[in-house]
């Protein structure tokens, strides 16, 4: 029987590992943040958008505009193209079925000048001393002998260089995109490999993709949060050693917190579909305020000898649980994701710790090192201090929207993407996402869009819908062209143009065509990007940045934008953060007149002085979501030391040495985010530091005598 129970934890360990080992694959780890935002249309509009080719573009150039320029980016081509994976959208081949439209609606696809102050003698001699006059050749649309119609503004011209595409003066262009409509991190990292393997041995060959940036930000990621989850694991290795001093503790204690991190990972990939890899840098750290419970334990000799329950550990562990509680509740996957994972991590520990360990018993020995400093604090001034500066600096905060300063900064792909943006002339535009109910709406959209914009490219605008053909077609009945065309053809052979040459000028085909509707399948072939989504056309256009706030004044159109999206999201669950703020405080604040009315100040200040001393740094930098959320987790955690150190035994040895190498554990778990290069753990490990230096600062004080 006492074999069995000492073997009871690890049998758990065993039991949860094999469970892990045949599930894990089940779960699927993303490193993308936009997948973690809140449902909503500013998420649903990001996620179409992501469908259409202008979005997974591959984009080649190379330099210069000589032969061998011209022939390495043919041979570029030629073997991506080779692989079937992607498809040539820089050929400038015509489009059949786009020539043939544009041929048959040719007076409702250009422009309409109706002014008819110059009369058609005076038009068509200045025709002919143009063709006549001019030393180069001059061509004249015998269609249009009155110059009624023109054609419309190309907002980003093509350049064209030895009958290939050209990127402004650098060199030539290929412009490629993915075949099929997969938006998986797996097909974006087939067509990057192929791409880089292709150019790996190319000389002067620029390239970009926005696919790439889910390449290589997810390695990164990937690779920073394993370097982070082994550097933390290090640290607690060598520190537990030096701490406990007994090997099967040390055991039972790795196998207790693998077994929660484990079983925890499992049930939140079982509640949802994506689980962010953040949670697993974040899981790792819960699992150093688990062990504060074995450490206080274990100090005070519950596991040696029988002893009471002890209530400071218990009231610790309500706080930090309920707190996470209270903010699973916000509208927030990845918020929810960890809060889940570590009230899961937490539970699971803290049973284990508690209740399982001194049945199971283990010796206490003393640690290589002890916490004697004492000196005294004025906790009630510092208090008092803290609250005012809290006070002060809340309303000189700016939270910062942005959701790329909370991922990786890929400096040299946005080098590569600002290169090409700047040579196409697209850099300081946002896309729009259109949608419609038919593709009729569709077009009229992109007309308004660009109609309304002064320097908006909307690709669907070169069509005219049901409406714009029925208003043109008025307008043309009211030039009575058909009436002049005697007259046309009188004055031009006055004027020496042969007999004939505008004989099928303003012809009926080209006055009144027939209106054609155009289906999904018929623009794709034309080459325009259209998407089918829950039975609503969508489509995109290009606007201003400095345009931004004229879009909301259109309902079928929506920013697409990570930072706007970012910002709606909060803007959406900011009640939810409020409250569940609110309601944190005062859970805290009633958790510390419950457990510590004796030494409120004492107590309180180990809250109130980490809370100002963030708050304070927020004031010199940005102060992101991710500081929010550690800064509420720090704030938890001083309630737990605030706790402990009310209890009367907080300045015994034993106790004080437990609280202070409780504060080391979680700074090794959380304080070691901070060398992260990705926004948001960084975040969470600069709050973590702060607080825990201040934490570590109010140990060192004693009560007045």
């Amino acid at each position: 029987m006492k074999f069995w129970t000492k073997s009871l934890n690890i049998v758990l360990f065993s039991l949860v590992g094999t469970l892990f080992f045949v599930y894990q694959n089940s779960v699927h780890v993303s490193t993308n943040l936009l997948s973690f935002l809140p449902e909503g249309k500013s998420k649903e509009a990001f996620e179409i958008y992501s469908q259409f080719k202008n979005s997974k573009e591959v984009l080649i150039a190379t330099e210069g505009f000589d032969k061998a320029s011209l022939a390495k980016i043919k041979t570029i081509e030629n073997k991506l193209l080779s692989s079937d994976l992607l498809t040539l959208e820089s050929n400038i081949t015509p489009n059949a079925k786009l020539i043939e439209y544009t041929k048959n609606n040719a007076f409702y696809l250009k422009n309409l000048n109706k002014n008819d102050s110059v009369g058609i003698p005076e038009k068509l001699k200045s025709l002919y001393e143009t063709m006549t006059q001019n030393p180069y050749y001059t061509t004249i649309d015998a269609s249009d002998p009155l110059g009624y119609f023109s054609p419309k503004e190309q907002k980003i011209p093509i350049n064209i260089r030895d009958g290939h595409l050209a990127l402004g003066d650098f060199g030539y262009l290929s412009v490629l995109s993915i075949k099929g409509t997969s938006n998986t991190i797996e097909s974006y990292e087939t067509i990057y490999n192929l791409v880089h393997q292709e150019l790996q041995d190319m000389q002067n060959v620029r390239v970009f993709s926005p696919t790439f940036y889910f390449v290589e930000n997810a390695q990164k990621i990937q690779d920073d949060v394993t370097f982070l989850i082994v550097l933390s694991t290090i640290l607690l290795l060598v520190l537990y050693i030096f701490i406990i001093k007994n090997i099967y503790l040390l055991i039972n204690t790795i196998a207790t917190l693998a077994t929660s991190a484990l079983l925890s990972f499992l049930l939140i990939g079982m509640i949802w579909s994506e689980v962010s890899v953040f949670v697993l840098a974040f899981g790792n750290a819960i699992g150093t305020l688990a062990i504060d419970y074995m450490f206080h334990y274990y100090f005070y000799g519950h596991y040696e000898n029988k002893k009471k329950f002890n209530t400071s550990v218990f009231y610790g562990f309500l706080t930090t649980f309920g707190g996470f509680l209270i903010f699973a509740w916000v509208d927030f996957p990845l918020i929810q994701q960890v809060c889940v994972f570590a009230m899961i991590s937490l539970v699971l520990s803290y049973l284990q710790f508690v209740f399982l360990f001194p049945l199971i018993g283990f010796k206490k020995a003393q640690p290589y090192t002890k916490f004697y400093i004492c000196i005294p604090l004025p906790y009630r001034a510092i208090a008092l201090l803290s609250l005012l500066a809290i006070v002060l600096s809340v309303p000189f905060l700016k939270l910062d929207t942005n959701i790329k300063n909370l991922d990786y900064q890929n400096v040299s792909l946005m080098k590569e993407e600002k290169f090409f943006k700047d040579a196409i002339k697209k850099e300081g535009y946002m896309p729009l996402l259109l949608e419609a109910d038919s593709i009729d709406g569709l077009i009229g959209h992109s007309n308004t869009i660009q109609k309304n914009f002064k320097n908006a490219t909307a690709p669907l605008s070169y069509f005219f819908d049901k409406a714009f053909y029925e208003q043109r077609k008025q307008e043309i009945e009211s030039l009575h062209v058909n009436e002049k065309k005697a007259l046309i053809e009188e004055e031009a052979t006055k004027l020496g143009f042969r007999e004939g040459f505008f004989k099928n000028a303003y012809n009926e085909a080209l006055l009144h065509p027939s209106y054609q509707e155009l289906s999904l399948d018929t623009l794709r072939e034309m080459g325009f990007d259209v998407v089918l989504h829950e039975g609503k056309y969508y489509t995109y256009a290009l606007v201003k940045n400095s345009d931004r706030n004229l879009v909301s004044n259109f309902t079928f159109a929506s920013c697409i934008d990570a930072k706007e999206m970012f910002f709606t999201a909060l803007e959406k669950i900011a009640h939810q953060l409020l409250l569940g703020g609110i309601v944190a405080m005062a859970f805290i604040f009633f958790m510390l007149w419950m457990v510590c009315r004796k030494t409120i100040a004492l107590s309180s200040s180990f809250v109130l002085l980490p809370t100002a001393l963030i708050l304070l740094f927020a004031l010199m930098g940005t102060f992101t979501i991710a500081h929010i959320f550690m800064l509420f987790i720090m704030m938890l955690f001083g309630i737990d030391y605030g706790i402990y150190m009310s209890s009367e035994e907080s300045f015994k040895d034993g106790t004080r040495s437990a609280i202070f190498f409780s504060i080391i554990d979680t700074f090794a778990g959380f304080g070691v985010l901070i060398f992260s290069d990705i926004g948001a753990l960084h975040a969470m490990g600069l709050v973590s530091c702060v607080a825990t230096a201040a934490i570590l600062v109010l140990l060192m004080g004693r009560k007045p005598q």
